[in-house]
């Protein structure tokens, strides 16, 4: 399948951001058009058989590089989507305390903000002072996760419905229709002139 050389790294730019509106730009160079035009232009283009088959080939040579699956997703997002901020502190928490994580708690982690501190380890008559390091943690948008995870399993597929109104009869009553023909009848006689 032969591409022009511009269209072939719009699929590229598209497989790298997954933006077609910013893939379009950068394969075009288009930088005085509206964003409305660059994204019209990049729908158009994603709608083009060649197109559309060298982007879903990129991206099966990307499945097939990485070891990236499904499952692996869906694990990493159900992780983000039934994590608890109580299982690992609403609040600043000691470093030792952050160390103890597990792998699959920290994977929910969106931010990691540390400070340090000084803190008396030792009596009042004899204090120790020693600088700890605390650590606050930010997770990832559990919704999102919920709702990407939802789009991967087809929960969100829509749900065809038949709307009718009271008793199962319809919404809007049929109007039945007589088509009169407003054409004037020619006899055979007429037809002879």
């Amino acid at each position: 399948m032969k591409l022009t050389l511009k269209r072939e790294a719009f699929c590229n730019y598209y497989i790298e951001t997954g933006n077609a509106s910013e893939a379009y730009r950068r394969a075009f160079c288009c930088q005085k058009m509206s964003e409305k035009t660059v994204w019209e232009k990049a729908s158009v283009l994603l709608t083009k058989d060649k197109v559309r088959a060298r982007v879903e080939e990129l991206q099966n040579e990307q499945k097939n590089k990485s070891d990236i699956t499904k499952e692996k997703i869906l694990s990493e997002l159900s992780n983000i989507a039934f994590s608890s901020i109580s299982e690992m502190h609403n609040t600043w928490i000691e470093r030792k305390d952050f160390d103890k994580l597990s792998a699959e708690q920290k994977s929910t982690i969106k931010s990691i903000s540390t400070k340090v501190l000084k803190k008396n380890i030792g009596t009042n008559d004899d204090p120790e002072i020693v600088d700890v390091e605390y650590v606050k943690i930010e997770l990832h948008d559990k919704l999102k996760a919920i709702e990407r995870i939802c789009k991967m399993l087809g929960y969100d597929a829509p749900v065809k419905q038949e709307i009718t109104g009271k008793d199962g009869k319809d919404l809007i009553p049929k109007i039945e229709v007589e088509i009169i023909d407003k054409r004037e009848d020619v006899s055979d006689e007429d037809s002879n002139d």
